[in-house]
């Protein structure tokens, strides 16, 4: 009896066939054989194993003795090897050493099959084919003397072995299903099975019973076509439930298939068509609801990298192996912040929320985890509320790298040792277990399983790679192992019923649907453009034409696979986008070559797409304008949030102030950016300032000291300000910003000297103050008292950014935060108020509104003076009535905050620039509607 056997070009089609006749079997027998389908790789291990059983092992000896590579493991050594080379020759460091590496492990896949190296010295050699040619001999140097077998050289002993060993095999019929092309290794297995006897055939497609219906669609763009795409199938669908429902037996389920050349491009446009379309049309999931399943399955596997719970895996080991290695903190977050990160995700959320405070932008997390260690000791009478630099981590967190930080590793281990310690710590980290978020947790779901499960046994793999025996550190194992989750590609299996498949053209080779798509086919798409390897004489890859060696041969190729399609369903289109960005494309060359032999082929009609945003507006009520610029009151004596920060957004915006404040959109996750930030230098001048005015107190001490004096006060003074970021910062750069602030502060004294005398009275003085009925908590940063002018106080307000004391001046003010300090104080009692600027690029300067001239000699701005201008909005005015006019407006404003005002008013939009719920404020459509009220009363 003959033995039947079913060789598919690849796994999908391989299934296909196993599931099509199985259920030709069952329609004949009651016990049905499972047939023997299987891909070609599948063959060669069959047979492996078969000979192990039966031949003589002295003969197998060549081929099971070296320890066999993968392509990974090829590839890894090709880049050591070129890696050497570029230590010896400076100018190859320019090269990409993994992407180069992959080009040389091609030409040599080439050479050996199609036996070219013979060949290869009689072509002109360029220096790129010197370079293969050196580093191809020590390639081999190194596969003899680790005695490693490649694949190309395994498939090579195989043929060798199988062509001196071959038995006869007349009962043996093969059917090959799916090679548009057989490589020269397969057309030399099947000489040599066919000279034993075996009789193999090349499967062509089923030819079709008539001749199919095609159309042709011509889309504007991109996605316009996966639109067009994704309504096809809808309407495929919904015909046969349709017909299902109405039938008095089961139809069989439908097979629709859309196939492009390039599918990464076209596969987050058709991803989205699909998920709307589907949504309404039968109520899919969208991708945010968990563990969904949908109608189509999209073959295209994604890098074991790409998923997010791999790279949290890579992140814990990276973290864990190398503790001293310096961190960014954005690095840090996202694994603090990764949902599959050891303890509740909230607590964690918030701890990465607290210790961006800190405003550590690069450091060591041990180094990191000892500051918080440390802190919540000194701090343990802290109330909860203030303890923003004790340890904010979770306990078994906190527990977990305490105990990994404390761990020695070794400097340089084994492979084994690498893994095995991978593995340990990924268990003590809980890595791939439940997941906790609040009172709710959830194990992994089954895509997750999948990618922990792929990544466990790429773990294992790599415990078997050739370079076993070497000992290297830890960050070159786990950069080694990276580049394999690279190499290893992954798609999760689908389950249940999926209509709809979505492929490349090669994954589609030998299948068969109800109905067809084929997208995409530009004439830059389809035939692909020629990709010649650059490390092999052009000429001698087009003498033995190897693959994408010209464009001739490309397409040769585009059209047997063409040809392929147009037999694989009864019903089919063809499209492609005219407009791809900003440029015009022209359909392939095979659209109108391919489709129009022998048959008509239609103009497809594009239907009308309705987006999901559209549909739901459609379905929506009709919009009522409403205009609401009422916020809820606030209780009589509510102490705000914010300070006096809040008045200044009300004065800019009420709306703004709301949504900021009260609403909390302010309250955002806190950049963080290398070196001092703004906000950290303005912490360092008021602290710096404050301390030296405490102890220096009046204007005379301060004339007493002298320069060297001076410097050195201040100098401690920062030294001990700055002592806390010691652990965060180089200790250089600490240095220079020192300097740089030194310098501005000595230049500020300047003009401290040169004023008339002063007392400071208040340094960072604390106030409740009671406003339009609201209480509001605000620290004035300085108050002086002057003994020239009946000791009359100035209040000064530090700034290290640009600020400008005429915006009091302003009808209304613009400087409320100023005004509400005068609250503090009786008018009668106040000289002066205004800024003391110490700008990093502007310089000092003392930016004060004052009564009289002789207060301040270098004030530009002196009341008196304004009040003697005629004509003038000030001219007769007294000082102390303006101060009160002041303190009524902010009263005013105030109570308008009580009051709920939240209206989108604004004098100046680039105040709203940095309004932190900014696009809350639409301020684009405000515009609009102000502009159509304008054109209305016109």
């Amino acid at each position: 009896m003959a033995q039947h056997l079913h060789i598919a070009v690849n796994s999908r089609l391989s299934q296909l066939l196993k599931q099509q006749l199985l259920a030709e079997d069952w329609q004949t027998q009651t016990v049905a054989k499972t047939p023997a389908v299987m891909t070609m790789s599948q063959w060669w291990q069959q047979w492996e194993q078969q000979l192990v059983l039966q031949a003589d092992l002295t003969d197998l000896t060549a081929l099971l003795s070296p320890t066999r590579l993968s392509v990974f493991e090829a590839e890894m050594l090709w880049q050591d090897l070129l890696a050497e080379k570029m230590q010896q020759q400076p100018e190859l460091r320019l090269l990409n050493t993994r992407a180069t590496a992959k080009q040389l492990y091609q030409a040599w896949c080439f050479l050996l099959e199609y036996e070219a190296e013979e060949a290869l010295h009689n072509h002109f050699k360029t220096a790129e084919v010197s370079l293969f040619l050196d580093l191809k001999h020590r390639y081999q140097e190194r596969l003899q003397q680790l005695q490693l077998l490649d694949p190309p050289l395994l498939q090579s002993r195989r043929l060798d072995l199988l062509e001196r060993l071959a038995t006869h095999c007349e009962q043996v019929h093969i059917c090959l299903h799916g090679f548009d092309e057989l490589s020269p290794s397969v057309q030399q297995w099947q000489t040599i099975l066919t000279k034993s006897g075996a009789k193999i055939e090349v499967m062509a497609a089923l030819p079709l019973a008539n001749e199919p219906k095609q159309q042709f669609c011509q889309a504007e763009t991109p996605e316009q076509e996966a639109q067009q795409v994704a309504l096809w199938c809808a309407d495929w669908l919904d015909g046969w439930l349709k017909q299902s429902q109405s039938a008095t037996q089961t139809s069989s389920v439908p097979c629709l298939g859309v196939v492009a050349p390039n599918i990464e491009s076209v596969q987050s446009a058709l991803t989205w068509a699909f998920d709307e379309t589907f949504y309404q049309r039968f109520g899919q999931p969208l991708p945010l609801a968990s563990g969904r399943q949908t109608l189509y399955n999209i073959s295209l596997g994604q890098p074991l990298t790409q998923s997010a719970l791999v790279q949290n895996a890579l992140q814990t080991l990276q973290l864990a192996l190398m503790p001293q290695q310096i961190l960014q903190y954005e690095a840090w977050s996202d694994w603090l912040t990764s949902p599959y990160t050891l303890g509740d995700l909230q607590y964690r959320q918030q701890a990465d929320n607290r210790l961006r405070k800190l405003q550590w932008a690069s450091f060591k997390w041990p180094t990191l985890l000892a500051h918080l260690q440390k802190r919540a000791e000194e701090q343990d009478d802290m109330q909860a509320g203030d303890n923003l630099i004790s340890n904010p981590l979770p306990k078994k967190l906190t527990k977990v790298l305490l105990s990994q930080s404390q761990t020695r590793l070794p400097t340089k281990v084994s492979l084994a040792q690498f893994v095995q310690q991978a593995l340990t710590i990924l268990k003590t980290f809980q890595w791939g277990q439940t997941l906790q978020l609040g009172d709710a947790s959830r194990a992994l779901n089954t895509v997750e399983m999948q990618q922990k499960e792929a990544f466990l046994q790429a773990l294992t793999q790599f415990e078997n790679c050739f370079f076993q025996a070497n000992q290297a550190s830890y960050a070159d194992w786990l950069g080694r192992f990276q580049q394999q989750l690279q190499a290893t590609v992954h798609q999760p299996q689908t389950q249940g019923w999926v209509p709809i498949q979505v492929m490349g053209m090669l994954e589609a080779s030998g299948q068969q649907f109800d109905a067809l798509w084929v997208m995409g086919l530009t004439d830059e798409a389809w035939p692909r453009m020629p990709n010649p390897n650059p490390f092999l004489p052009i000429a001698l890859q087009r003498d033995l034409a190897m693959p994408r060696c010209d464009a001739q041969r490309e397409l040769h190729y585009a059209e047997q696979v063409t040809h392929r399609l147009i037999e694989a369903a009864p019903i089919q289109v063809w499209s492609y986008a005219r407009q791809l960005e900003d440029k015009e494309m022209l359909p392939s060359p095979l659209l109108s070559k391919g489709l129009s032999v022998a048959m008509e082929v239609a103009d497809f009609s594009n239907q009308p797409y309705c987006a999901l945003a559209e549909k739901l507006k459609q379905q929506a009520s009709p919009l009522v304008w409403v205009e609401d610029a009422q916020a809820p009151a606030l209780p009589l004596n509510t102490r705000v949030p914010g300070g006096t920060g809040i008045l200044n957004a009300q004065n800019s915006c009420p709306l703004m102030a709301f949504i900021d404040y009260r609403l909390g959109a302010r309250y955002q996750l806190e950049p963080v950016e290398e070196g001092l930030q703004a906000n950290h230098l303005g912490t360092l001048v008021h602290h710096v300032l404050e301390v030296f005015w405490q102890e220096t107190v009046t204007q005379t001490q301060l004339l007493a000291l002298d320069k060297n004096a001076l410097v050195i006060k201040l100098s401690d003074l920062l030294e001990t300000a700055m002592t806390p970021m010691q652990s965060q910062y180089d200790a250089h750069y600490l240095a220079l910003e020192k300097q740089r602030i030194l310098q501005l502060i000595l230049d500020w004294l300047v003009l401290e000297k040169a004023r008339p005398p002063f007392k400071v009275i208040q340094t960072e003085a604390e106030h409740q103050l009671a406003i339009g009925g609201l209480l509001f908590n605000t620290k004035i940063d300085r108050v002086d008292q002057l003994p020239e002018f009946a000791n009359q106080k100035l209040i000064v307000d530090y700034k290290t950014g640009r600020a400008n004391v005429a915006d009091l001046l302003k009808e209304p003010i613009e400087a409320p935060q100023l005004a509400v300090y005068l609250q503090a104080y009786t008018t009668s009692d106040i000289a002066g108020l205004g800024y003391g600027i110490l700008h990093s690029d502007d310089g000092v300067k003392l930016d004060m509104l004052v009564a009289e001239s002789e207060v301040l000699p270098s004030s530009r701005h002196a009341f008196s003076k304004l009040a003697e201008k005629s004509g003038g909005d000030y001219e007769g005015q007294a000082w102390e009535d303006f101060l009160q006019a002041l303190q009524s407006e902010v009263d005013t404003l105030a109570r308008s905050l009580q009051q709920g005002d939240a209206a989108m008013r604004y004098r100046d939009e680039a105040a709203l620039a940095y309004a932190a719920g900014q696009l809350a404020l639409r301020l684009p459509e405000v515009k609009w509607q102000k502009a159509l009220n304008l054109e209305a009363s016109l």
